[in-house]
């Protein structure tokens, strides 16, 4: 069932009317990026039967990465969905796409790994880095990590040897003892644990470089459809809150979820996700958007993402965080019982 509702749209983009009727269901187009963890709660959902009980008919518009993503919605072939951080203020940049809530915090997943044989060392002195080669992926999240995890260390981008590779080329060559540092992102990071004894050594958390994953919505469609976007978020936020309470539970969905998405991996990987990316609830994320003492912790986390897309060219005048992270969805959520009680997983009042 998973394969039929979920995965036969994926790599296709339809372009059918926004909503349509069916079977008393509303027809929803969904952008995602399959076997990720920021898009579980979409998998669980349609295990689950949730889309249903909100009246929705999930129409689902696989892509392989954010920026195919993103530039599909000029054409309006998806309403809402699940980004990365970065494509995430592209998207606002280009297209007003609107930040509706955040699906995880993906900081900790986006870090600089070291063999374990060497971190002691490192860790006592960073600064002997100067001169070395770290793999990266250049103008990428971990890419931020990176910049921010110099800066801790006293160090510049040219004090080191970066070497532009993508994820899989890293993995490759730190395997066969290539570069002293490797900048890999979940699940790439699980990899070099198990199989290439590499340990993190400084992540986004540890550098205060936060990245974000986003949950999104075209403007257009928030604004003429606010009661499906706020069906669809609440959707969502019901996945967090099961994932909390269910975690043995939802390790073996996710399993399945990555299985369907051609990723494999091990149970202690999936148990790594759920622990080392923190999701929030309803509540949490309110508190995260709250702007009622000025800008909001949402809103600093992506000043400094977008100061560094900005500076590497990724994303030419980056609006302010406040012109796109809005909190009316979830403040629509929390004020409908039914729907607060959904998105909280719990029974109706």
């Amino acid at each position: 069932m998973y394969r039929r509702t979920l995965l036969a749209a994926a790599g296709t983009i339809l372009a059918a009317p926004a909503l349509v009727r069916a079977q008393g269901l509303t027809r929803l187009n969904i952008s995602m990026q399959p076997a990720l963890y920021s898009m579980f709660p979409l998998h669980l959902a349609t295990e689950q039967g949730w889309w249903r009980q909100m009246g929705i008919e999930p129409n689902f518009s696989s892509f392989p990465a954010g920026p195919p993503q993103i530039a599909a919605a000029a054409a309006g072939t998806w309403d809402v969905g699940v980004t990365g951080s970065a494509p995430g203020v592209l998207g606002a940049a280009r297209f007003n796409i609107r930040t509706i809530a955040i699906s995880n915090d993906e900081s900790a997943t986006n870090t600089l790994m070291v063999r374990r044989a060497e971190v002691e060392a490192l860790r006592a002195n960073p600064a002997s880095l100067r001169g070395q080669r770290i793999l990266i992926t250049v103008n990428t999240t971990v890419d931020y990590v990176l910049q921010n995890c110099l800066q801790r260390w006293g160090l510049g981008r040219a004090d080191v040897q970066v070497v532009n590779l993508n994820q899989a080329q890293i993995l490759s060559a730190f395997s066969t003892g290539e570069g002293r540092v490797a900048g890999l992102w979940a699940p790439n990071i699980y990899t070099a644990e198990e199989r290439m004894n590499a340990v993190p050594f400084c992540s986004g958390s540890d550098a205060g470089a936060i990245v974000p994953s986003n949950v999104i919505a075209r403007d257009e469609f928030l604004r003429t459809n606010p009661d499906m976007v706020a069906r669809y978020l609440a959707v969502f936020l019901r996945g967090i809150a099961w994932t909390k309470a269910n975690r043995d539970a939802a390790v073996q969905s996710m399993n399945r979820f990555y299985q369907a998405g051609g990723v494999t991996v091990s149970e202690g990987a999936l148990r790594a996700e759920i622990e080392r990316r923190p999701t929030f609830t309803l509540e949490e994320q309110m508190r995260l958007m709250d702007r009622a003492s000025g800008p909001s912790q949402a809103d600093r986390w992506y000043e400094g993402l977008s100061t560094f897309l900005a500076q590497v060219g990724t994303v030419q005048n980056p609006p302010p965080p406040s012109a796109y992270l809005t909190d009316d969805v979830l403040k629509r959520i929390a004020a409908d019982p039914r729907l607060r009680a959904f998105a909280l997983n719990q029974p109706a009042a």
